[in-house]
């Protein structure tokens, strides 16, 4: 029987070999395209992800002096406040997380910082005995579900929540303030292997079509995480992927109610990286929709980009006709929910075959095996 790393290995290899080296058929020979792929790189590096890990970093940094005030004056005042800098950091941290290479992925920032839904009986536990290591990077115990956990979810009220954060013996506090810390570590450390390490000239300079190349670790990454919205965020919860049995517990933070907004943000995220756009100016830059124009990319007579660009339309209008709570969607109105899956999951075929297929780039993850498209 083969072993786990003899089947990836296998799926790789076949992957390579029945992978198309270019589509004539989408326009040209991409294979061969003269497109600048440095500025591509350059504009995605200096005007989304060095830009969006910085205000990460400012908001992971105000989401610990929250918490450092909290724990030294636990009042309404204060919880209202570290609730505040977690909903801004939680937000933010969509419009990074596709970027799990390099830097990030050596931090294993995505499970470290969004493993969810968390493991209520595991924080419980580790409170319980004041065991506050995040040693585990596969644990269901920390990052921000946790933190939407304790800030939210440990009493029914307010008034309670607020009590057992107060109480004399600090062990929920000591637990928040010990994932504040190591998240605030570990993106300090992503911004400055970009910044500081030389990754950022690394990537820019990493060129051509291969596995492992920008253009690769791009592609990828945008596929890996769109399909992380369409399953874990979106599909679970509903009962899309589980044979309609739904889950409304476990959508992403689902204490304090804003897995929509989570949701909106990442999808918005996903299309800024295809477009190009600077996190900060709201301009289009160099992107993979102008990658495609330039290998002349088409689809059933249409420019693939412009397909690409009016299904995220489509996806962000359906994501929208859903009312918050997501939680409570799923649980009194599931079939517009289900809309916003399916007008998401027409992406994928967009993004993860024809544009791979066309741009001469393989898909190198492996499919989490629940996966349903």
């Amino acid at each position: 029987m083969l072993s786990n790393r003899q089947f990836y290995l296998l799926f790789f290899l076949l992957g390579i070999l029945l992978f198309p080296a270019c589509n004539e058929d989408s326009g040209g020979n991409p294979c061969e395209s003269d497109f600048d792929q440095k500025s591509l790189f350059t504009n995605v590096a200096d005007n989304i992800i060095i830009p969006g890990y910085t205000a990460l970093n400012g908001e992971l940094l105000t989401l610990r002096q929250a918490a450092e005030a909290f724990d030294q004056n636990s009042g309404v005042t204060e919880l209202e406040g570290l609730r505040d800098a977690f909903r801004s950091a939680y937000l933010q941290w969509q419009r990074v997380a596709q970027f799990e290479f390099g830097p990030a992925e050596q931090q294993m920032l995505r499970s470290r910082f969004n493993n969810f839904p968390v493991n209520v009986d595991e924080v419980e536990a580790k409170v319980q005995a004041g065991d506050f290591s995040l040693d585990n990077p596969d644990a269901f115990d920390k990052g921000f579900p946790a933190l939407d956990y304790l800030l939210y979810g440990i009493a029914e009220t307010d008034e309670l929540i607020l009590s057992l954060l107060a109480a004399d013996q600090p062990a929920y506090r000591g637990y928040l303030l010990a994932i504040v810390e190591d998240m605030e570590q570990r993106g300090r450390a992503v911004l400055k292997g970009w910044q500081d390490d030389g990754y950022r000239e690394t990537f820019i300079e990493n060129t051509g079509t291969a596995a492992g190349a920008a253009l690769s670790l791009l592609v990828n990454s945008l596929n890996e995480h769109y399909e992380f919205i369409k399953r874990d965020k979106i599909g679970i919860p509903s009962g899309v992927t589980t044979l309609g049995i739904t889950f409304p517990q476990k959508v992403e933070a689902f204490y304090s109610g804003i897995s929509l907004l989570l949701a909106a943000e990442a999808l918005n995220a996903s299309e800024g990286l295809f477009l190009g756009r600077n996190v900060q100016s709201g301009a289009n830059g160099p992107g993979l929709d102008d990658y495609l124009q330039a290998v002349n990319a088409t689809k059933e007579g249409q420019n693939l980009n412009a397909v690409i660009e009016s299904q995220f339309d489509n996806a962000k209008e359906a994501l929208g006709q859903v009312q918050p709570p997501l939680s409570g969607a799923i649980e009194t109105n599931n079939d517009i929910v289900v809309n916003a899956y399916n007008e998401i999951t027409k992406q994928i075929v967009n993004i993860k075959t024809d544009m791979p297929s066309v741009l001469c780039v393989a898909i190198t993850y492996v499919d989490n095996p629940s996966d349903s498209d």
